[in-house]
């Protein structure tokens, strides 16, 4: 019978110790690989002031990411700030490179790599853009420019399109990190293979893929190769092309404006608004982007009913993607939250 108890007590032991190991193997593994979620706030000197933590969001909007939440801490330096400049006429959409530009202040706002949600950029590639903004009676009108060597203005496998994005808050408080519960943001979004769909036609097989050749579309038109906005413009062929048949406005080869309006609360939830009043264009001169995006002026607009609520002290963000380095949907480059002030 002690014999008998002896071999229960070892084996319990046994066991208890094996657990005991895995375990602190389990920990070790999760300690030595857990990657911290870190905000960096931009300052006017280096352009970065990091802070990190995993406790409680803080008051001004962090969010959560992946299980940890981010915390940001106020830049020992006064962020820049984007001044909305009063003149009698906002000059037009048409031209990015109008001379009128030269004579409106320009602020340097800096960038950072996106590292707060997954998918995150391991490597920043646009350092800073410069932000130019004006109003009328009428408009709004702001124009974003920033360095890039070579245009990527094309949508295919493993090639992806330059682009930018302003966003700006709904509510107070709301996070730059895309908005968050019952906090919205608004967000205007410009993109260079768009703006060659305006500027030449859409970009259909026979432009990006020249060489290529199929047999056939069902219920196609013409003679190949078929062209999207023709061969497949009827409803018995679209009802093959699945995302336009669904109305995706992705898919839309009979867009009119290089500029999507979303909202958005929270990471993963951008969603497409419908019929925008916004416009916009972009061009691009001896290795820099210049990208003009206007928003008529309507009382009954809910971006507009934020900017007059208080004028001196609005706010806005900016994300670039650079194609070339194959930035695309959560890889990109963020500004946080700057100050935004309307001339009266």
């Amino acid at each position: 019978m002690n014999r008998t108890q002896d071999n229960n007590r070892m084996l319990i032991g046994v066991i208890g110790g094996a657990v005991l190991i895995l375990l602190t193997m389990i920990a070790s593994l999760f300690i030595a690989t857990r990657r911290p979620v870190v905000v960096v706030v931009p300052s006017a000197d280096d352009g970065s002031r990091a802070a990190s933590a995993t406790a409680a969001a803080s008051a001004s909007g962090a969010v959560a990411a992946s299980g940890a939440v981010a915390a940001t801490t106020a830049a020992e330096d006064p962020p820049a700030e984007v001044k909305i400049t009063k003149v009698d006429l906002a000059p037009s959409i048409d031209n990015p490179l109008d001379p009128f530009w030269d004579k409106i202040a320009a602020s340097d706002v800096a960038m950072l790599p996106q590292q707060v949600a997954q998918p995150m950029l391991a490597a920043g590639s646009v350092s800073s853009v410069k932000v130019q903004a004006v109003h009328d009676a009428n408009r709004y009108v702001w124009r974003v420019s920033w360095d890039k060597a070579e245009i990527a203005e094309r949508s295919d496998v493993g090639q992806f399109s330059d682009a930018v994005a302003m966003q700006f808050p709904l509510t107070e408080g709301a996070p730059y990190t895309m908005g968050g519960p019952k906090m919205p943001v608004r967000m205007l979004h410009w993109k260079a293979t768009w703006q060659k769909d305006i500027d030449e036609g859409f970009q259909d097989l026979a432009q990006i893929q020249p060489n290529a050749d199929v047999d056939l579309y069902w219920f196609s038109k013409g003679k190949n190769p078929n062209s999207v906005t023709e061969g497949l413009n009827n409803p018995e062929a679209r009802q093959y092309m699945v995302a336009a048949a669904a109305g995706n406005p992705m898919s839309d080869w009979n867009r009119k404006s290089p500029i999507e309006e979303l909202t958005a609360h929270g990471f993963g939830s951008a969603t497409h608004v419908a019929d925008t009043p916004s416009q916009g264009r972009g061009a691009w001169k001896e290795g820099r982007w210049y990208v003009v995006i206007d928003r008529p002026i309507n009382s009954t607009d809910p971006l507009v009913v934020r900017f007059n609520e208080n004028p001196q002290q609005q706010l806005i963000a900016f994300a670039v993607w650079d194609g070339t380095a194959n930035n695309r949907g959560g890889r990109k480059n963020i500004t946080n939250w700057v100050p935004m002030r309307i001339d009266p």
